[in-house]
């Protein structure tokens, strides 16, 4: 297919920088004062949107006045909820709407709240996006897959779900040789951890089978995964068609094999993703979001991964 070890090899430049944990990333929740870590985020999520909808074709609102509680001001306590409260909504609410009525003047009821937030998951996207491109180096080429289990109910329980119905959300977690009911969050992430693009599939569908969808709309990366991204031809395609270099590590049974550097490279730094999803897992409570929907779930996840980003303008 075209891939040569000295290719890899002559991005180690990009390979080996920040091979070092980014230990305390999220310290910053626990020990700064809460009132300045939301002014922060505010400010941050507002110059964003205010980016992102200048730059938008279609409107968020095409009609009436602009709403006291300010789209910003929804995401921003979307955040709160998700990282102060991990997900518990009717508290994290209560919070707000008691204790920090001097930053949110204009709080809605818990059910108009909750209309806005879901209106939001494309606007907070894009912001995350925008957030991201402000701290990616665009000369990095380097990428680490990986997918983690989002369960919304227990497997035994997953014929019972309103949220999710259908037998592609009832899964396996391989490495675990535990079955699960739910989503699989499918991501890239640069070596400094960053998430760079991500998806969410029904639990069934195979790393493999997400990651073409998962990287659309990128070109010239070199992609490093497990085991589980083994496939000749999706190998072949990705580096064909644009330019993907896929590096997944291979079973000791395969006939190809990399080279003893790039398998060096690969194990220094491949754990990195898995300290996204830990993050993502034990600071966020990603793995469980409380949503009542489909759409709520993924609320829930999308103001998790948008926290995550907003972690690296916290550090300095």
């Amino acid at each position: 297919m075209g891939l040569k070890s000295e290719s890899v090899q002559g991005k180690s430049k990009y390979l080996t920088q920040g091979l070092l944990p980014m230990n305390g990333l999220t310290n910053y929740i626990t020990e700064w004062n809460w009132t300045d870590i939301i002014t922060i985020w505010y400010v941050l999520v507002d110059d964003a949107y205010q980016s992102v909808t200048e730059k938008s074709q279609h409107k968020i609102r095409s009609r009436g006045p602009a709403p006291l509680m300010s789209d910003s001001e929804v995401i921003t306590v979307s955040l709160i909820i998700e990282t102060f409260f991990q997900g518990h909504e009717e508290v994290g609410y209560a919070f707000v709407s008691q204790y920090l009525t001097d930053l949110f003047p204009y709080v809605l009821d818990l059910d108009r709240f909750n209309v806005r937030r879901r209106s939001l998951i494309a606007p907070m996207e894009a912001i995350r996006r925008n957030l991201r491109d402000q701290k990616l180096d665009s000369e990095d080429p380097v990428r680490l897959v990986d997918s983690a289990p989002v369960t919304l109910m227990t497997y035994t329980r997953g014929k019972r779900s309103q949220s999710a119905i259908g037998s592609e959300y009832f899964g396996v977690v391989t490495s675990k040789k535990a079955r699960f009911f739910g989503l699989r969050l499918h991501a890239t992430v640069t070596v400094n951890q960053m998430i760079d693009d991500w998806m969410l599939a029904p639990a069934s569908v195979h790393d493999v089978k997400a990651l073409d969808t998962l990287v659309l709309d990128a070109r010239d990366l070199v992609l490093i995964g497990d085991k589980a991204y083994n496939d000749e031809e999706l190998e072949a395609r990705l580096w064909h068609k644009r330019r993907i270099q896929l590096l997944p590590l291979r079973r000791q049974n395969q006939k190809k094999q990399w080279s003893e550097p790039i398998r060096k490279i690969m194990g220094r730094i491949r754990h990195h993703v898995e300290t996204v999803f830990s993050t993502l897992t034990t600071t966020f409570n990603i793995q469980r979001p409380r949503g009542r929907s489909l759409q709520g779930h993924v609320v829930r996840i999308t103001s998790c991964v948008l926290a995550h980003t907003l972690s690296f303008f916290m550090v300095s």
